[in-house]
């Protein structure tokens, strides 16, 4: 069977596993959380998790409940991270403090973690191992969102600092995601360590291309208001690059979009295309998709299937 062919056997059996988490319990706490993970998302890190296994030898059941651990992690993160943000609208939806209120919303993320953790500690004999690599992960993936934060009250970052940043909150966890999988199959430590860290740069990648997104896409393609990341200031790749070309004129075009939204929009996207950046930040995305590539080239492996996620 051709690997596009088991996407859609994946992802249903995926989300067959999410519906079952958690379905017994207060009407106020089991809402929510069934809510958020009977989503239309990607489910790519959980793919992740199960193609590398799959890629070392591995078996995709023996996998399996950490593939959904990862999943509700994620899910886990981007439910606070809404109330952070006030962002309104996540995965073609209303959020769940948006739906709900702060509190339903700060408690179901609470119980969400539990659940991933406990899916966790059902796993194989590598759970011990897997345990400490989540764990881990959820402490960089906190960082990450700490550094985001206090990036907005500051007028000038670094692209260095920004990579820092979105490699502690998006790279982190799609580097669990394949080293999981990779701890699971009994991989030896040099295939554990270039398959994180093929998962991290391909995290890298993922949202220096959401950011990309957020200004040449729309809300309906993204699946979430387009808004946020303008009116709290947020430091994204491309803004960081029209702060150092010219600051006053990005930030006139911030504040316009703040008073009339499609205005700024459309003359931030121009800004972007006659200065280079649109292009450059392309050109940044498939760059860090080879350099991850070739992290997975030089394993004795089956690359088939870790290869083609990065084409997802």
């Amino acid at each position: 069977m051709k690997i596009s062919d088991l996407l859609p056997q994946y992802r249903q059996e995926i989300n067959e596993g999410l519906s079952k988490i958690y379905s017994s319990g207060p009407d106020s706490l089991v809402n929510p959380i069934q809510y958020v993970l009977d989503g239309t998302g990607k489910r790519l890190r959980p793919l992740l998790t199960i193609f590398s296994a799959e890629s070392c030898g591995g078996s995709k059941n023996n996998v399996f409940s950490a593939a959904l651990a990862v999943e509700v992690l994620h899910n886990f993160t981007l439910v606070h991270d809404d109330i952070m943000d006030k962002d309104s609208i996540r995965h073609g939806k209303k959020t769940v403090h948006h739906k709900w209120d702060d509190g339903v919303a700060i408690l179901t993320g609470d119980a969400m973690l539990s659940l991933a953790l406990k899916l966790l500690n059902e796993n194989n004999d590598s759970s011990y191992t897997q345990m400490k690599i989540f764990i881990d992960g959820l402490l960089a993936v906190c960082e990450g969102q700490a550094l985001d934060k206090e990036y907005e009250s500051k007028s000038i970052i670094s692209i260095d600092e920004y990579i820092k940043m979105i490699d502690l909150k998006t790279g982190h966890i799609l580097g669990l995601s394949a080293e999981l999988g990779a701890v699971s199959s009994g991989a030896n430590d040099e295939i554990c360590k270039n398959i994180r860290d093929y998962g991290c740069l391909v995290g890298r990648a993922f949202q220096i291309q959401d950011d990309y997104l957020e200004l040449f896409s729309d809300s309906l393609n993204m699946g979430k208001s387009l808004k946020s990341d303008i009116v709290l200031g947020k430091k994204t790749f491309l803004m960081i690059q029209a702060i150092e070309k010219n600051k006053h004129e990005i930030n006139d075009l911030l504040e316009l979009a703040k008073d009339d939204f499609n205005l700024g929009l459309n003359k931030i996207r121009s800004f972007m295309e006659l200065s280079g950046i649109k292009k450059n930040t392309e050109n940044e995305i498939s760059k860090i998709l080879n350099v991850a590539n070739k992290k997975i080239n030089k394993l004795t492996i089956d690359k088939s299937k870790i290869l083609y996620f990065s084409e997802l």
